[in-house]
């Protein structure tokens, strides 16, 4: 969870945040009376799409491995047939 899940969260809030300013260009031209081409018709529009669908993907993927690393019946089943130290073995 927190590998996929710091991952998600990065990639999803670089994809907002770069959809947060292509709207934010976009109204500043409208309000300056600037021709600006449509959102969409940029490539960044759908990088920022991607960026927020990996985010995504990625962050619940980790949650959902976090998920059945919690629900193993063998979680707490150790290895260990003995003691450090030479003290007598555990059974």
């Amino acid at each position: 969870m927190h590998f996929f899940g710091s991952l998600g969260l990065l990639l999803f809030i670089l994809g907002f945040l770069s959809a947060v300013w292509l709207g934010a260009q976009k109204i500043y031209c409208l309000r300056h009376g600037i021709v600006a081409p449509l959102v969409t018709s940029s490539p960044y529009f759908y990088f920022c799409l991607v960026f927020m669908l990996m985010g995504l993907q990625l962050f619940l993927a980790g949650y959902l491995a976090e998920l059945v690393g919690r629900n193993s019946p063998t979680r707490n089943a150790y290895l260990i047939a003995e003691r450090l130290g030479g003290y007598e073995k555990v059974e």
